[in-house]
């Protein structure tokens, strides 16, 4: 990972003069100072936003107590007393997945996103989103109505720049609204900004057509935006950070002001050449709050940008009532319907006590995603253990699988609810055949960008240390109930995995694109789901309960403890 590792701290930044002398940046400041300055009896004007990316539940995390929607709402509103132009900004990854989602599609994320102006039922012109990968989970040709349907209900412009939906006979796009744009041009705080957007091509949805290029996109996209009189452009993208740093560093003069971003989960921030990168912690830990003010005309400078990261939690600020009343329709409605519908349960089976834990479980996605957890290695050790009698020496699983984004304390009684939003997505498990050079392609990829996402790995049966700092991944150990001993590149390993990581007609296989299907050993038995083995482990382990550890099975640089990796 470059850059230091993120932190939880709220941050504030400021943009362009971080290089020049002390004496002269106190003296350029001072001219860029807030209302009532000098500055502004120069008519030096600015607008302010907020940006949010990857929230997922509209209820927040932690039982409510963190991030939604409600808070998002009265967040906007505070700082609206003083920005009443205020520009709310969504880089993606909304519809999908949650467990409310599973019943209902998104559909309870767009209406209660409709209620973030405080009005129900009027159009909101402040409020901008684009695409996720995850707006594509249902993927199939004839998933694009509903989608559409999606786009139709929300009472806000989607940002569609790069992306090609397929066109039906009439040669129109499968998917089309009023208030789907390539790009928008709109005024705040008298400055006239223009917007667009762009999504990765992780998801290949049989509707869409192309994701057209990113840094060309938007080298024509800006060119047209500068055309017709914007004097800040922004890119609300939801891309790799990777490739934002390359567009930014490829395009300088000719690319966005500013990036607005998302995929990542956790917050990062990136100055390139004067220009800025800012991503918020997903769930809507935070939302960044940025106000940007033009260069002066003529100058070649890229606009000033002062931002923070603001945490919401708790009362700080404190839930909007409209929008946390529509919130709690919905999971009063969901709670009633899911187990019906999903689990073909009675009603309030999501409350049924299946487990215990005698200690903290770490399932916060800032860790699981960057780290080896108690929880993630207890889940990867159901899945080696119940292929154990076929030979399996060692399992792995992308994080990115383990959604629930929430820790779960010592002493909690766990229910279906827990596992069900850990599980957000089938987990079926298949038994692998491959080589030690292969193995280490798998571990070299999982910690690649290593930022938060969704393509590391939890694991059992091996270990191996990562240093960060260098992007390696070394020393891999095969942990036997004897011995531990290094893995040769050419021997062979029975491996267990989920299916996603190995076929690719199921999605993009989190970059695990050499795990190939005739990789797969034909067990001749029924697939297993591991959140089934996760259930059964748990009922098993009562009345005591389960109490994981980390025992050093990825032995990171950056952190002390145990490591089984042999040098």
């Amino acid at each position: 990972m470059k850059g230091p590792t993120p932190s939880r701290r709220t941050t504030k930044r400021v943009s362009r003069y971080r290089h020049l002398p002390w004496l002269g940046l106190l003296a350029i400041l001072g001219a860029c100072s807030p209302a009532g300055s000098p500055a502004d009896e120069e008519g030096r004007r600015s607008f302010t936003l907020i940006s949010v990316n990857d929230i997922y539940r509209i209820e927040g995390l932690d039982e409510g107590r963190e991030g939604g929607l409600a808070r998002l709402r009265s967040l906007r509103r505070e700082i609206e007393q003083e920005h009443p132009d205020l520009l709310l900004l969504h880089a993606g990854d909304l519809l999908f997945p949650s467990m409310l989602s599973r019943l209902y599609r998104g559909e309870q994320m767009i209406d209660a996103m409709n209620l973030l102006d405080g009005s129900d039922g009027v159009f909101d012109s402040r409020l901008f989103v684009t695409f996720g990968n995850h707006e594509f989970d249902d993927g199939d040709l004839e998933d694009a109505k509903g989608l559409q349907s999606r786009i139709e209900q929300s009472d806000f412009d989607w940002l569609a720049t790069n992306i090609v939906f397929v066109a039906d006979e009439s040669g129109q796009p499968l998917v089309a609204a009023e208030n789907l744009k390539p790009s928008v041009l709109v005024e705040s705080g008298g400055v006239r900004i223009g917007i667009f957007s762009l999504t990765t091509d992780m998801a290949q949805p049989e509707y869409v057509a192309e994701f057209e290029s990113p840094t060309e996109v938007a080298r024509r996209t800006v060119a047209k935006l500068r055309s017709q009189g914007a004097e800040v452009v922004l890119a609300l993208t939801h891309l790799q950070l990777s490739q934002d740093e390359a567009l930014l560093r490829e395009l300088g003069d000719e690319g966005p002001d500013l990036i607005l971003g998302g995929h990542e989960h956790n917050r990062l921030t990136r100055e390139i050449e004067g220009r800025w990168v800012l991503k918020a912690d997903a769930d809507g830990r935070t939302a960044i709050v940025a106000t940007v003010t033009p260069a002066r005309a003529g100058s070649s400078l890229p606009p000033h940008v002062d931002f923070e990261f603001r945490t919401l939690s708790d009362d700080d600020p404190p839930p909007d009532p409209l929008v946390e009343e529509r919130v709690a329709s919905w999971l009063a409605r969901h709670d009633r319907e899911y187990c019906r519908e999903e689990l073909d349960r009675p009603a309030g089976c999501l409350q049924e006590v299946i487990g215990r834990t005698r200690t903290d479980l770490t399932a916060e996605e800032l860790e699981i995603r960057r780290f080896e957890t108690n929880l993630g290695n207890w889940i990867v050790d159901r899945a080696l253990l119940d292929f154990s009698e076929l030979g399996a020496q060692l399992a792995f699983t992308n994080s990115g699988g383990l959604r629930s984004n929430s820790d779960i304390s010592a002493g909690t009684d766990i229910t279906r609810l827990h596992v069900e939003e850990i599980f957000a997505y089938p987990t079926r498990l298949v038994l692998l055949r491959i080589d030690g050079s292969t193995l280490q392609r798998v571990v070299s990829h999982a910690i690649t960008d290593w930022t938060g996402n969704g393509h590391f790995l939890q694991i059992a049966g091996f270990a191996y240390r990562h240093d960060p700092s260098a992007s390696t991944a070394t020393d891999l150990t095969l942990l036997t109930p004897d011995a531990a001993r290094p893995i040769a590149a050419d021997e062979e390993l029975l491996v267990v995995t989920n299916d996603f990581l190995v076929n690719p007609r199921i999605g993009d296989q989190d970059g695990f694109d050499f795990l190939t299907p005739d990789m797969i050993v034909d067990t001749g038995d029924e697939p297993v789901d591991l959140r089934d083995l996760v259930i059964e482990g748990l009922r098993a382990s009562l009345p005591h309960g389960i109490a994981p550890e980390v025992v050093g099975r990825i032995c990171n640089s950056q952190r002390s403890g145990p490591c089984l990796a042999l040098p």
